[in-house]
């Protein structure tokens, strides 16, 4: 304890500080006279000195080595300056008010006060919590929901694959309970519940990151699964996409919520996969396992011969998936030039309330959108009248890393073709490459018993981390973060969910003074793209104004127009990107600090407005015969132009080859088959200045001019990196 209040004894000599004890007998005798009280209470410097200490970061920070994390330290701080309002005589006011003290010797002198009521007014929460942190535990994590152990809860879970009425039956539940709660795994899904129960009649909530609708009278809430409310008893509560758990980033989410929630009733929906670990959660949780199984409603076959002339081959009710945005648009061009047929799209980058709208134009019967080009975010979210999908490839790239897509999502993604309710009473499978079709066939011919999620995903609660914070002789939320990794205990059910992108924003905001533990927590774990230079200044920028306690607004102008090119698309869902970071921020901070909500919500709305009108107008410029054939790139097969076109230019050949493919073919050429892709830190101090040296060294420009991604010699990389290490540490300096 002397050694916790060691900085409290170089405070101000001019004025003598009464002790603890004195001020504990002044406050139990009504302290000074109820005259002196008064006026010394309207005293501006003082109740600003008592606001000061108890809204102060430092403090909060300090409170931990007594172990009183953020969850108690409001109340705790809270009933100590009631405290010495009632104990204060006039020697404490004038020590509090003395002009010869800075404030920071007068919140010293106040912490030794504050520690000693807190010791003896929250001994025993204090003592339980130090109990918890004296070992960073995580194989036991039921145990951090007490409350939700003692509720009497039972599990239900519905178990089938894509379109067999699983989530229907578990949502079916809910809204003829009293009280409900569905935790869906996108945006798109909790608006999906929110707009079918308030139709039929259940008066339903809305509760995502960056949105609340609240419903007068309603007694049922439809949420993304990270805001889940642990505090609010239901009758009946659906999780959904329960396989999730296994996630490697987001499955800290789904475990926190079925672990956590307070109801009487716990419904589950997914593939099957993740019932094993289910089952043995809900056996550590002491909680009993009713499982309801279900088969598709419609059949499921594989079209075995593909595409034969590429996508001129499309028909009416097809959904051709890729899994890069460029190949979306690609697709799309394609053929709306070569067919005639108008072509909706769907990926993760845009807006919800954008891919809703593009669903509904294709599920209408009797307009031109006949088709739709969706990235993997097709598999879940949507309701759509798919005949076919078409898999433009079964690989993924991402960074540099090409791999092949997931079983149990070509299964997910597949299974979306033939809904009930659609016209189409038998659902087709198949490639755009005939080579393709045996790995799709065997991942639809996979059993769902061998697709086991083997382990539930974790990451702490921000009471951990800051508990664990307060035994370190460190303070920079990253390295903090890391320590706590490196040093947690797991078992087989559970795994720590990657920090990649936390990490990237605590990097980021590193050098941002002013923020309190809980402060870095939000920003870090605030949903971002960090990767584009844009949305990682605008993050920045919320938190530097929010350090300097400064209003934080977005200083940015709004598109009057709609796109008129996929590029201009971009920008615009950059755009909304930036406004969905400060709505998300907005709902976690006091409102005077992120003003004009209202405002920046309907900005956000009349941007989705203005990119469903510029993704209706963009189609291909100009149209060939249906009987063209087109080019098909001879690396990755993606579509290219007529061969007309390319004899009319004097082709020797009927070979084509992309522009993505030739680039990195001509960087193989000209370092060598040893070339590899370089990604630039867009932290960097000098990030102009290494794009300029990796010019200068020849690199090519692998991706498009809003992905900075090059090919470079492998001795070239090192130099870039040690550049990179060289300007953080200029920036430090």
């Amino acid at each position: 304890m002397q050694k916790i209040l060691s900085s409290a004894t170089h405070a101000a000599e001019a004025v003598a500080w009464p002790t603890f004890d004195e001020v504990a007998a002044a406050a139990e005798a009504g302290g000074a006279s109820s005259k002196g009280r008064k006026q010394r209470a309207e005293s501006r410097k003082l109740e600003d000195s008592l606001a000061a200490f108890q809204n102060s970061p430092t403090v909060r920070d300090q409170a931990l080595a007594l172990y009183i994390n953020a969850q108690i330290f409001a109340e705790v701080a809270a009933a100590f300056v009631d405290f010495l309002r009632r104990g204060m005589t006039p020697a404490l006011a004038d020590a509090i008010t003395q002009p010869s003290a800075s404030q920071a010797q007068i919140q010293n002198n106040l912490f030794e006060l504050f520690a000693n009521f807190a010791l003896q007014n929250y001994g025993k929460e204090i003592a339980l919590y130090r109990e918890i942190v004296h070992t960073v535990d995580l194989t036991k994590p039921h145990l951090w929901y007490p409350t939700a152990r003692a509720f009497g809860r039972r599990i239900v879970y519905h178990a089938g694959p894509t379109n067999s009425g699983k989530t229907f039956n578990a949502l079916q539940a809910m809204s003829q309970a009293g009280t409900g709660v569905y935790c869906g795994p996108l945006r798109l899904l909790a608006m999906e519940v929110y707009d079918s129960l308030n139709a039929q009649g259940t008066l339903c909530n809305l509760l995502t990151g960056q949105e609340k609708r609240e419903v007068p009278g309603a007694r049922h809430t439809a949420c993304t699964v990270e805001m889940a409310n642990l505090n609010e008893e239901y009758d009946v509560a659906v999780i959904d996409e329960i396989q999730l758990l296994g996630d490697e980033s987001r499955g800290w989410a789904w475990t926190r919520a079925l672990q956590g929630l307070l109801a009487k009733e716990i419904h589950i929906c997914g593939d099957g996969s993740a019932l094993g670990l289910v089952r043995s959660m809900a056996k550590q949780m002491h909680e009993p396992v009713e499982v309801h199984n279900y088969n598709r409603f419609t059949p499921l076959e594989v079209q075995e011969g593909g595409l034969a002339r590429g996508y001129q081959d499309v028909q009416p009710g097809d959904c051709i998936v890729a899994f890069s945005r460029r190949d979306i648009y690609d697709i799309k061009h394609t053929i709306e030039a070569t067919t005639g047929q108008r072509v909706c799209v769907v990926y993760g980058a845009l807006p919800p309330e954008t891919r809703r709208q593009q669903a509904r134009l294709f599920n209408e019967p009797g307009n031109e959108y006949t088709l739709l080009v969706a990235s993997d975010a097709v598999g879940m979210g949507l309701n759509l009248n798919i005949r076919r999908v078409v898999f433009h490839t079964l690989h993924k790239t991402e960074g540099a890393q090409r791999r092949a897509v997931p079983v149990t999502q070509i299964k997910q993604i597949a299974g979306r073709a033939g809904r009930r309710s659609s016209e189409f009473k038998v659902g087709y499978a198949t490639c755009l490459n005939q080579g393709d079709i045996p790995q799709l066939a065997a991942a639809l011919e996979t059993p769902l018993a061998d697709l086991s999620t083997t382990a539930a995903g974790l990451f702490p609660e921000f009471g951990t981390l800051e508990a664990f914070a307060g035994q370190l002789l460190m303070d920079e939320f990253g390295a903090i973060l890391g320590k706590f990794a490196e040093d947690a205990r797991l078992e087989g059910t559970y795994f720590l969910c990657k920090q990649d992108s936390v990490m990237r924003a605590a990097r980021l905001l590193s050098r941002v003074e002013g923020l309190s533990l809980q402060d870095r927590f939000l920003f870090c774990m605030a949903p971002a793209n960090l990767r584009d230079p844009r949305v990682a200044s605008a993050l920045l920028h919320f938190a530097t104004r929010y350090a300097a306690r400064e209003a934080v607004t977005l200083d940015m102008h709004a598109p009057m127009a709609a796109p008129k090119s996929s590029d201009g698309l971009m920008e615009m869902e950059l755009t909304h990107q930036v406004l969905s970071l400060w709505l998300w921020l907005s709902h976690r901070f006091q409102k005077n600090v992120f003003p004009e909500q209202a405002t920046v919500q309907g900005l956000a709305t009349k941007l989705i407005d203005l990119m469903d009108e510029g993704l209706q107008g963009l189609c291909a410029p100009r149209a060939f015969g249906s009987g063209s054939t087109l080019a098909m790139c001879s690396k990755c097969r993606k579509a290219g132009p007529p061969l007309e076109d390319l004899q009319t230019q004097n082709s020797p050949h009927k070979t084509w080859m992309c522009p993505t493919c030739r680039t990195a073919a001509r960087a193989a050429h000209k370092h060598g088959p040893e070339s590899i892709l370089l990604e630039p830190d867009e932290n960097a101090a000098n990030y102009l200045q290494l794009w300029t040296l990796a010019r200068r060294h020849g690199a090519d420009l692998l991706s498009d001019k809003h992905e900075a991604a090059w090919w470079v010699p492998r001795d070239y990389a090192g130099e870039a990196r040690a550049q990179r290490r060289t300007a953080s540490v200029g920036a430090e300096r």
